[in-house]
């Protein structure tokens, strides 16, 4: 997993790679500005920016958490890949910092959403980042696009995946998706059937302080801290990786 070295510049050993992504680990879990980064880091805000956005080009962070999810799998004495999903979505407000965003009418957000595909047990597959406006049965197709497991063949969702649009989608990638519909609400959050699973790694993500709000400059870079997080939650499972 560490990254071919560029020509030019300063020689970087696999003590300094770690040293980035513990960096990148304190960033998306304390929301710090990424010039506030600690001095007692052995590397700098600038040149730790600079290899997040680089890593986020080569998409290295999904692959990094296709590794820990499906070693995680293994130790729940699952299959390494799954073969149903849970799919969802949340809108976060934005700050006054220039980027994409739009106005979730439903939520009253203004800001962005980010869409999630995790498995039977919360572990997240795929995440899309979309303006608030944009609806989830419209963002459907793009998140499956960024699926890594094509093993996948079941779907559960809520009633804003149903239409035309969201069907294809599904049926051109070989997935059923079924539309959950809870009990009737009595007041108070309701626990829908197979669903709540990703209701519970929606909140996992908002426990990073730097994802409560959209505070970067684009939707991938935001997309990119959502997965990280993800990353470290698997990384601090005890006994689960040696």
């Amino acid at each position: 997993m560490v990254p071919t070295p560029t020509r030019g510049g300063r020689p970087c050993c696999e003590h300094r790679w770690r040293e980035y992504v513990n960096a990148l680990l304190l960033i998306v879990a304390t929301g710090i500005p990424w010039r506030s980064l600690p001095h007692d880091f052995a590397v700098t805000w600038s040149a730790t920016h600079k290899h997040f956005s680089r890593w986020t080009k080569k998409q290295l962070w999904g692959q990094m958490l296709t590794i820990l999810r499906a070693e995680d799998r293994v130790h729940d004495g699952r299959d390494q890949e799954p073969t149903a999903a849970v799919v969802d979505s949340s809108s976060v407000k934005s700050t006054p910092a220039p980027g994409e965003r739009g106005f979730d009418g439903a939520k009253k957000v203004d800001g962005i959403k980010r869409h999630i595909l995790v498995d039977t047990a919360g572990r997240l597959l795929a995440a899309h980042v979309t303006a608030a406006n944009v609806q989830d049965r419209a963002a459907f197709a793009d998140l499956l696009t960024k699926n890594p497991c094509p093993s996948v063949t079941h779907v559960w969702a809520d009633k804003g995946y149903t239409g035309q649009a969201p069907a294809t989608a599904a049926a051109a990638a070989g997935i059923e998706l079924e539309i959950v519909s809870g009990p009737k609400p009595v007041g108070g959050f309701v626990v829908q059937p197979r669903r709540w699973v990703v209701e519970r790694t929606n909140g996992w993500i908002n426990r990073h302080r730097r994802l409560v709000r959209q505070y970067e400059a684009t939707l991938t870079a935001h997309e990119a801290l959502a997965i990280l997080s993800q990353i470290r939650l698997l990384l601090r499972r005890p006994d689960r990786h040696g």
